[in-house]
């Protein structure tokens, strides 16, 4: 398995930043990368709603309170 070290060797050289980056996706990259972003964007929709929720919630409080 790559080290952290590994990939920076391979992008960085004595020269500075390398420019020909070659990225190979296998088919279990693509599907963990895909699985990845399909899990990040449920949980960022769940952030969402919640907060909105408390956001009602805290309206419909500080009307009651008035």
């Amino acid at each position: 398995m790559a080290t952290i070290k590994d990939y920076l060797d391979n992008v960085l050289s004595d020269d500075g930043l390398k420019t020909d980056i070659k990225i190979t996706m296998t088919d279990q990259t693509l599907r963990k990368t895909s699985m990845y972003a399909v899990g990040t964007a449920f949980v960022i929709t769940l952030i969402v709603f919640g907060v909105r929720g408390v956001v009602k919630n805290m309206e419909k409080m500080g009307q009651l309170n008035r």
